[in-house]
């Protein structure tokens, strides 16, 4: 009888990360190519981000990115050195339908980037 492998890979696989960032916290989408995979909210840190994304999705490619605001490129700048693909976008260039004003959120903002 074979012996089971308890180690997973998510080589060749690029996974996709929407950040709303704010001071205190960051709400987080993570996406694969063809589903959402994960919600929720964490600590401003890319390196949790990184460690959050490493341990749960191993050997991936990882592409982030967030909306130009308050906080400057200090993000960009250390995910980018975490080996996390990241752009920073303009936030009037995120295409938005007017319904979706009224039910603006920050996971609902996380999930469009």
């Amino acid at each position: 009888m074979g012996t089971q492998r308890k180690e997973f890979s998510f080589k060749g696989q690029k996974i996709f990360v929407g950040l709303d960032v704010h001071l205190k916290s960051w709400t987080v989408t993570v996406l694969s190519e063809q589903s959402v995979l994960k919600k929720f909210t964490q600590d401003p840190s890319p390196a949790a981000l990184y460690k959050f994304l490493s341990n749960t999705y191993p050997g991936a490619e990882y592409y982030s990115v967030y909306e130009a605001g308050f906080c400057g490129f200090w993000i960009h700048w250390e995910l980018h050195n975490l080996g996390i693909n990241n752009i920073v976008v303009n936030p009037a260039d995120v295409p938005t339908m007017g319904g979706e004003r009224l039910r603006k959120t920050d996971a609902v903002d996380s999930g469009k980037l």
